[in-house]
């Protein structure tokens, strides 16, 4: 039975009528008025005598709502669709849903699942054809909506849509080219929590990431994720998030009223992913310039959190991928003395820009942040040449009023025109370099680099009082082979007398002498 045919058979209605207690002739002054009952039947038509409802003062009331159900039946996701569909918010629309879908999926065995609830006021027309027709658009004019798509190690791909509007509610899902094998039925349920709570993150406000086991998938279950979602919020503003995972790449965008996050990150194959020990060292390294970043450049807040999380939770997946053959090798380890140990990537805040002084528009409020990093690999193993480089800009401006017990309001009144407006310009850069010769270590060399410059206008009453920038810069470049070596030969000598190794934790403590720094003083001599 398809949607169509199911709607012009017999629609399914969940009606939820309040009825209004029976009232005496009189009523005594004091007498308490009863709440009205609720009932709810689903799955079925429900047949009623009056046509019209009245209040218990004989006035008639406001028309009640039914919901036209797609598919006939009861079950743990139609109830879940109950509840959701009587919220007025994302969040509670999308409530559970996901995590019911999916598991209703695997349950199944990856039989299609398509289920929509249509409000309709009580009287309104029942025409089998005009319902199926708004059930349609149910899908195609979501306010808010959510796909999720699963490619798997059988080839199959699994398809998860969640649609919401004012005028319902509607889900499917479906298993495309393929079947599922028994672990992938049993795999797909497992992620249901997680589904759920990445939806949770994005349609709760302010919105979070919550990606968690979601974006570290089973190579041997999944080898692909999509998920794309586009949600409505309270205040009316379109929020939209994009997701791509496979065994290589890594892509997300998160597009809101505040701004714009974006961040592609690459694996090359796993060639250069470090230790544990080097890999929490980089991510912690740059979540402090982030932080740096947003503070100096007064960017907003939440949007650098999702940016972090983001960076942080994407990174996350490298903890547990698989690693290429030789990846462990002391030349190849040796190889990756100088690298973050991170995948490589780029990665950018675009904050909505704001005029926000009348009388000068060409003074732009905005944050522009951008970091990267790539890396090269040149050669065979035995002359193998190994470069990265790592890069940040940031460019700011805002408005600061002179006095900070008063609220900035800029007017084309002079008199409001009491501020100062600060414009910022950092640019930050490292780069290594090892190189190879007959499988020895031949080269190691380090360069670091940050300038920053701000521009302060003041004005008073309209007038430029002062215009002041700030600069300061410095550079080092290094030459770690003497190091690198003495560290290696001591690590060599540990593994002989059958102790642990303590080379990563070496090279971690002396990451600040090549890693990327956003301030001129943090570059040491």
């Amino acid at each position: 039975m398809n949607p169509i045919t199911s709607v012009v058979r017999l629609p399914p209605v969940a009606h939820i009528t309040h009825r209004a207690p029976q009232v005496p002739a009189t009523l005594p002054t004091e007498a308490p008025m009863t709440s009205p009952s609720t009932v709810v039947s689903l799955g079925q038509q429900e047949s009623r005598v009056d046509t019209q409802t009245y209040t218990a003062k004989g006035t008639l009331g406001k028309a009640q709502t039914q919901y036209v159900w797609e598919q006939d039946g009861i079950d743990k996701l139609s109830m879940y669709m109950l509840s959701a569909i009587q919220a007025s918010s994302p969040a509670a629309r999308f409530q559970g849903l996901g995590a019911a879908l999916l598991e209703q999926l695997a349950a199944s065995g990856g039989q299609r699942i398509s289920q929509s609830g249509l409000a309709i006021d009580d009287g309104a027309t029942t025409d089998p054809l005009l319902l199926a027709m708004q059930q349609a658009r149910l899908r195609e004019h979501a306010t808010s909506s959510v796909s999720f798509n699963l490619t798997t190690g059988s080839g199959a791909t699994v398809t998860v849509g969640l649609y919401s509007s004012t005028n319902g509610l509607a889900v499917d899902a479906d298993v495309q080219d393929g079947t599922l094998t028994t672990d992938e039925l049993k795999g797909l349920a497992a992620l249901a929590s997680s589904f759920q709570a990445a939806l949770n993150g994005l349609t709760q406000e302010p919105p979070s990431l919550q990606l968690g086991a979601l974006v570290k998938l089973d190579p041997a279950l999944f080898t692909g994720l999509q998920l794309n979602a586009k949600l409505q919020n309270a205040s009316g503003d379109q929020q939209t998030f994009d997701l791509q995972l496979n065994e290589d790449s890594r892509n997300l965008t998160l597009q809101g009223a505040n701004g714009t996050v974006r961040m592609n990150l690459d694996t090359q194959g796993g060639a250069l992913l470090g230790s544990q020990a080097q890999r929490q060292a980089a991510v912690a390294n740059y979540l402090t310039q982030f932080d740096a970043a947003q503070k100096r450049g007064h960017g907003d807040a939440q949007l650098m959190a999702l940016f972090k999380d983001a960076f942080s939770q994407l990174n996350s997946v490298d903890d547990t991928s698989k690693r290429p053959a030789g990846h462990d090798l002391a030349q190849n380890t040796a190889s990756r003395l100088l690298l973050s140990g991170l995948a490589d990537f780029d990665a950018s805040i675009t904050q909505t820009e704001q005029k926000i002084n009348p009388m000068r528009p060409e003074e732009v409020d905005h944050f522009d942040y951008k970091v990267s990093q790539s890396t090269t690999l040149q050669g065979p193993a035995a002359t193998l040449t190994v470069e990265q480089a790592q890069q940040a800009s940031m460019k700011a401006a805002w408005h600061e009023g002179l006095n900070p017990l008063v609220g900035l309001t800029l007017t084309r009144d002079n008199k409001t025109q009491n501020y100062s407006y600060h414009t910022i310009d950092d640019q930050s850069r490292s780069s290594t370099r090892l190189a190879f010769a007959d499988n020895a270590l031949v080269e190691a060399t380090a360069t670091q680099e940050a300038s920053q410059q701000e521009r302060v206008r003041t004005y008073q009453e309209g007038v430029l009082q002062d215009d002041t920038t700030h600069s300061a810069a410095a550079a080092q470049s290094r030459e770690l082979l003497d190091m690198l070596d003495e560290m290696l030969s001591q690590d060599r000598a540990a593994r002989r007398a059958g102790l642990a190794s303590t080379l990563q934790e070496q090279v971690a403590g002396r990451g600040h002498l090549w890693r990327l720094q956003s301030a001129p003083g943090q570059i040491t001599t």
